[in-house]
């Protein structure tokens, strides 16, 4: 009789030991799931994490021209002088060109040095690192980056007079603005141009 229920008994921790060991497979084999699912990359993460090579970045360099009759920025909105830094409002943004309303990639510095005059235009030199390999859209834009994409669009900037210049105001239905260049960064820095231009916004 004892044999029966040491036997029984037996048979009940196996029975138990079995339970709980499913138990413990079931929750190994969901938090793999899981980490399989966060495992999810977009297109190249992957290869470029399994690899362990870091993103290759390139210099981009280049200038922003202004023409002189268009006058300088001013110090700010309402004020009748020139801002102390003719390139105060100028930053240069570049973004993934398969993502433009996405936060940019890189920006250059707020404050962008001076450069040499050349004839009609005084000029603004800006120098930005950005990544290598992939297309990329790139644009000089006013008033700051901190808000990108989503431009700041001050009037102050776009539409108001500035300070000297013959056509120091943009005409009616008119505003400042540039235009973006797509391009691919390979193994050697790269120089891109910008002019400042007016722009038709409104036909009416």
């Amino acid at each position: 009789m004892r044999t029966k229920q040491k036997h029984s008994l037996r048979c009940e921790r196996l029975g138990v030991t079995t339970i709980l060991m499913l138990i413990v497979s079931g929750f190994l084999l969901i938090g793999t799931l899981a980490v399989s699912v966060r495992a999810q990359y977009p297109p190249g993460v992957k290869e470029i994490l399994s690899s362990g090579k870091p993103q290759p970045m390139q210099t981009l360099t280049g200038l922003i021209r202004v023409p002189k009759d268009f006058g300088v920025v001013p110090m700010g909105p309402g004020h009748s002088q020139p801002a102390v830094y003719p390139c105060m409002p100028f930053s240069v943004a570049v973004y993934d060109a398969k993502a433009l309303r996405s936060k940019p990639l890189a920006v250059s510095r707020e404050l962008m040095p001076q450069g040499r005059d050349q004839g009609e235009f005084y000029t603004c030199k800006y120098e930005v690192s950005a990544p290598a390999g992939i297309g990329l859209y790139v644009i000089p834009v006013m008033g700051g980056t901190l808000l990108l994409p989503k431009e700041a669009r001050m009037p102050m900037h776009i539409t108001d007079a500035w300070i000297g210049g013959t056509r120091s105001k943009p005409p009616r239905g008119w505003e400042r603005g540039f235009v973006g260049k797509f391009v691919t960064l390979g193994s050697k820095a790269m120089y891109l141009k910008f002019d400042l231009a007016y722009a038709q916004v409104d036909p009416n």
